[in-house]
């Protein structure tokens, strides 16, 4: 289903750039026993036994909570094993779903049999380590991987005439001198559910694939030179050299790797709760989940450090998948101890189409939402107008 796509395309993403190491990490303000931060109590209160995944990750999280010390070796497939028997505890040990899982809905039915699956199969992957664009000589600053369906090329298409070239880009913002870095470009793709469709655009990818290398449908790779990865829809607008600037800037900002271990950055969403109605994409029964979401990035568009990515890999291994993407990372953040920061240039909730007019507007943008390929062009060739008299705008405000 989509929602299981949403959740795993999230992990392959994880295991695009990153090697898994044996190591455990210690969030800001946690106790140093070699622990991990203490499970929050967000996520279940005192009804929540007909909630069925605060049931399955709170078994997980009290398991936890009872180690002294982590396993040293191979804590993967321990974590692994750990949110299997979970579910299976809840699912029965036949074929049968348990009553707990029949009561759901269908939609989160078919889901709960998916949950269990973070691994698939490579069907189409691009070229180079890193997507298009990548070389030895090439190494990447900022790779952009961007979540797609296997219908939208022309949205594609814009991408790789604007915002999403693989190339050098020039900082928007120089200081008096012009600075760069190399971006690469990566589409994310999940398969179509109708059999027919799969095999019509299952040809038609690969053409696409052989002449842009820049296509990965459920891959797991390693890219772990890259120090930054922007992941987005393919809706969205972004100011690749505005991004690049700010990137640089952490970059310097000393000490650098101390404070990009935590880094992530977007348009944040606080005190966001379960949408209960049924015609919803986001639709959560509340037979499902209880409680308030933690707080998170949306999933249009955020940034991250690789260095964060590294962790929030290992984190995951110890959580439960959950149908949206964007609150599933913000439940892993939250066992980090870590909130992501955010930023007013992306997403701009102030932005009309008066603003978008005005001279150097698109310049103090980070991200902005399109509504179509076309206008997505628009606003590129609105950024390549007035270079050198915008080259200096800060970013929007609220």
């Amino acid at each position: 289903s989509e929602n299981v796509n949403m959740s795993v395309r999230w992990k392959t993403l994880m295991t695009l750039y990153v090697e898994v190491e044996n190591l455990h990490f210690i969030a800001p303000g946690a106790i140093r026993t070699g622990k991990y931060a203490s499970t929050p109590k967000l996520f279940w209160q005192k009804n929540d036994k007909v909630a069925f995944w605060n049931q399955l990750q709170k078994a997980v999280d009290l398991h936890f909570n009872t180690i002294d010390r982590m396993a040293a070796s191979e804590p993967g497939q321990l974590y692994d094993s750990l949110l299997s028997y979970s579910l299976s505890e809840h699912q029965g040990h036949s074929k049968n779903l348990s009553h707990r899982v029949r009561a759901l809905p269908e939609q989160m039915q078919n889901y709960v049999t998916s949950m269990s699956r973070r691994q698939y199969p490579v069907l189409m992957e691009p070229r180079g380590q890193c997507g298009f664009g990548a070389t030895q000589e090439r190494r990447p600053v900022l790779l952009l991987a961007i979540k797609t369906s296997v219908h939208n090329y022309k949205k594609r298409q814009a991408i790789r005439k604007s915002w999403g070239r693989a190339d050098w880009v020039w900082a928007q913002r120089g200081r008096g001198e012009r600075r760069g870095a190399y971006v690469h470009r990566i589409f994310l793709l999940g398969t179509e559910r109708s059999p027919e469709l799969r095999d019509i655009f299952s040809e038609m990818l690969h053409y696409e694939n052989q002449q842009y290398g820049d296509i990965l449908q459920w891959d797991i790779d390693t890219c772990g030179h890259v120090s930054f990865v922007f992941e987005g829809d393919d809706e969205v607008f972004v100011n690749t050299p505005a991004m690049v600037s700010l990137l640089q800037e952490q970059l310097q900002r000393p000490p650098a790797n101390s404070s990009l271990q935590d880094f992530m950055m977007g348009h944040m969403v606080y005190g966001g709760q379960p949408n209960r109605n049924s015609d919803s994409q986001e639709f959560i029964p509340e037979s499902f989940y209880r409680g308030w979401y933690p707080s998170y990035a949306r999933g249009t568009g955020r940034l991250s450090s690789a260095l964060l990515l590294r962790r929030l890999l290992q984190v995951s291994h110890r959580v439960h998948l959950f149908p949206i993407e964007q609150v599933y990372v913000g439940m892993c953040l939250i066992r980090l101890n870590l909130s992501p920061s955010h930023h007013p240039a992306f997403l701009p909730s102030n932005w009309t189409k008066e603003r978008e007019k005005q001279p150097c507007a698109v310049h103090r943008v980070l991200l902005l939402q399109t509504h179509s390929p076309t206008h997505m062009l628009h606003l590129w060739d609105s950024l390549n107008t007035n270079t050198g008299l915008c080259s200096n705008c800060f970013f929007i405000e609220i």
